[in-house]
């Protein structure tokens, strides 16, 4: 990693990538080995706190817990300043973010995750080690592809802490999680069996068995009487009730035997549990966002499939000084702007323009198109012409950049460059004529075609593009690739210059490129199982001049990944579960997975949050934490959508030959959105 995407830490083996937690005995880091890229939580304990006497005691116990339920300590690291703890790092959060009430997780996932716990304390208390503070903040979780893994941390805290602690401090713990024993200082293995009967009868609920202030809590764990709604399966009913018994001995008498009850409860209430979920779902909102009906403040029948949307501002267009991108496709907006978009059309790219003011003069229509509105199959080019100002190539385009330069056209085998003036200086002419199809109709006539843009690169093949945001160089894979691997291809970039050479970097066979920022560039490659499984994905690292900074692996299958607006943040869509989105950071490590009632097709970023539709035209809105504020019965069969503000969308859609361009504001809709 560079140093621009970590922070050095002298002298240390390790690069920290951000802070991902504190608590009463120090922080938690994310962090990346310097030399092989591996990524770790460093644990920063305080000095005053832990003499380093009682500090290696109890890394002599931590040391000892080697389980893959457990998060694992694997050495000590000292600076000149600090002393950390080197654990194994769980980049999903905790149990707590999948038992939040605004997510649903599928009960049998939960139940899973809840086994893993127990075979994880069934290791420690075979070892004589107790947890005493097991809850879902403790219970670390790490991204597969089937889900999650859980991971117990925190062990041999509770302990270290009643030895170090003032006495007023002693009965560490949870109150809404702690064993009757636990408020009068006693501690068995039976303890965190009790916390596991917590955690389980919250999982099938929603809540927990007890709740008020720690007196309340104390007194209900001591004499309050269980009560288990009949909605809980029996065989689970059962476990509850063992596992949450007053007396510790009548509880399970050891993790593996609670574990082997509850493995058997599960198979019984399998169908049961699973109703309502589809097979291949996760999670799910807990309540339903606010769903509203469609409306557009503009409609316009297309004559021709539109492949992409990329939304801009005009005023920008027609003066670009200081003009610089928003996200990975549209400069910044401007206060009240007239609006642009680029459509893309096979080979054809055209810009049409919107008038800001829009919103504000027209009221909103319903999505359903009168009969009136439907357009006949689009003609031949030449006897039909777009009546926007259009550039056609020689081939289709593949993907349309807009930078601060101009649009960058990718087809199969080259990258072109229009200028932004060659289609605005169309459009000034076509406002002069008074009509746009006039104008189109006098070119034709003339004989004046438009030139082409400029050739950039000649591909030898179907490639992956990324282009900086600030338009300066280009990157590029080749999307085929052979057994040994494919090249980075890095170009500098000024129009009407010709290229430098260009760089070359061998790198695994990639299926994605992005431009992180102005200075990195990331590559993403599949992990397969040997057997042409796909299991995860491997992202490299590189700057601009083709230096490779690491590489880190997800098991986790990816697709269609995305920048949005916050650094070093990305969007994803993952095969294995379509109605789903994960938010990737990257500065720290983190992976958050969100469950949608929607299957996305299109994922559009804005500053706001981002925008997710699926085929059957269905939109989720996330904000930028990752929750849903609402959903758009949208209009059927979309092709594209593009953010012309942030606040207005460009959609198209085409069927049976038939299509329409649809403006939406959103502000015109009862929909919980901060612009």
């Amino acid at each position: 990693m560079s140093t621009s995407l970590s922070t050095e830490l002298y002298p240390s083996k390790y690069r920290l990538l951000g802070l991902v937690g504190q608590g009463q005995f120090g922080r938690v880091y994310c962090a990346s080995h310097r030399k092989t890229g591996a990524i770790v939580a460093l644990k920063e304990l305080d000095r005053q706190r832990f003499s380093t006497q009682k500090f290696l005691r109890e890394l002599r116990f931590l040391l000892l817990l080697q389980h893959p339920h457990i998060v694992t300590c694997r050495a000590l690291e000292q600076t000149e300043t600090s002393r950390y703890l080197v654990m194994d790092y769980c980049e999903a959060g905790t149990l707590r973010n999948l038992l939040d009430e605004e997510v649903r997780l599928h009960p049998m996932e939960g139940l899973n995750l809840l086994t893993q716990v127990l075979q994880g304390l069934e290791h420690a208390h075979q070892r004589g080690i107790v947890h005493c503070d097991i809850k879902p903040e403790n219970i670390l979780l790490t991204a597969i592809a089937e889900g999650w893994t859980a991971r117990i941390s925190d062990f041999g805290i509770a302990r270290l802490s009643q030895e170090l602690l003032n006495e007023e401090f002693s009965n560490t713990g949870s109150p809404a999680y702690m064993a009757p024993e636990r408020f009068y200082g006693q501690y068995s293995p039976a303890s965190d069996l009790y916390a596991i009967g917590i955690m389980l009868y919250e999982l099938l609920v929603g809540r927990r068995p007890f709740s008020g202030a720690p007196a309340e809590l104390m007194s209900a764990h001591l004499n309050q009487a269980l009560q288990i709604p009949d909605t809980v399966p029996p065989g689970l009913k059962t476990v509850i009730a063992t596992a949450l018994q007053k007396l510790p001995a009548r509880r399970f008498r050891s993790a593996a035997e609670m574990r082997e009850c509850l493995q058997t409860a599960i198979v019984h209430a399998e169908p049961e549990l699973s109703l309502g979920w589809t097979a291949p779902a996760l999670l799910r909102p807990g309540q339903p966002p606010a769903s509203v009906p469609f409306q557009c403040i503009e409609s316009e029948p297309l004559k021709l499939q539109i492949q992409q949307l990329v939304g801009c501002d005009r005023g920008l267009l027609s003066n670009r000084t200081g003009m610089r991108p928003n996200n990975q496709d549209s400069p910044v907006i401007a206060e009240k702007p007239d609006l642009a978009v680029f459509r893309v059309a096979d080979r054809r790219i055209s810009y049409q323009t919107f008038v800001a003011d829009a919103s504000d003069l027209s009221l909103p229509h319903s999505l359903i198109a009168e009969e009136s509105d439907r357009v006949e199959p689009a003609e031949p080019i030449a006897s039909s012409p777009d009546p926007w100002p259009t550039v056609q190539l020689q081939e289709p385009v593949l993907d349309l950049v807009l930078r601060p330069q101009g649009c960058f056209a990718v087809t199969e085998t080259a990258v072109y460059f229009l200028t932004l003036d060659l289609l605005t200086n169309q459009l000034q002419e076509s406002e002069a004529a008074g009509s746009r199809q006039q104008a189109a109709d006098q070119r034709i006539a003339d004989g004046s075609l438009i030139p082409l843009p400029q050739l950039l690169i000649a591909l030898p093949q179907k490639a992956q593009v990324a282009i900086d945001p600030a338009g300066k160089w280009i990157a590029a894979v080749a999307s085929q690739t052979n057994h040994f691997g494919s090249q980075l291809n890095l170009w500098n970039f000024k129009p009407f210059l010709p290229f430098r050479p260009a760089i070359v970097r061998p790198i695994p066979p990639c299926f994605q490129i992005l431009a992180l920022d102005s200075r990195h560039i990331i590559t993403f490659s599949h992990v397969s199982d040997g057997e042409a499984c796909i299991t995860g994905v491997r992202l490299e690292g590189f700057t601009r001049r083709g230096t490779a900074l690491g590489s880190l692996q997800l098991p986790v299958p990816l697709q269609q990944i995305c920048l949005t607006s916050t650094p070093y943040r990305l969007l994803a869509l993952e095969p294995r579960y379509p109605k789903s989105v994960l938010v990737l950071d990257l500065k720290p490590l983190r992976i958050q997975r969100i469950g949608l009632d929607i299957t996305p097709k299109y994922v559009v970023a804005t500053t706001w949050g981002s925008l997710l539709m699926a085929a059957d035209g269905e939109i989720a809105l996330l904000n930028d934490y990752g929750q849903l504020i609402g959903s758009i019965h949208g209009p059927a069969h979309p092709t594209a959508i593009a953010a012309l503000s942030p606040y207005e969308f460009a959609i198209s859609t085409w069927h049976q030959n038939h299509g329409c361009l649809y403006r939406v504001d959103l502000r015109q809709l009862d929909l919980d959105v901060i612009f």
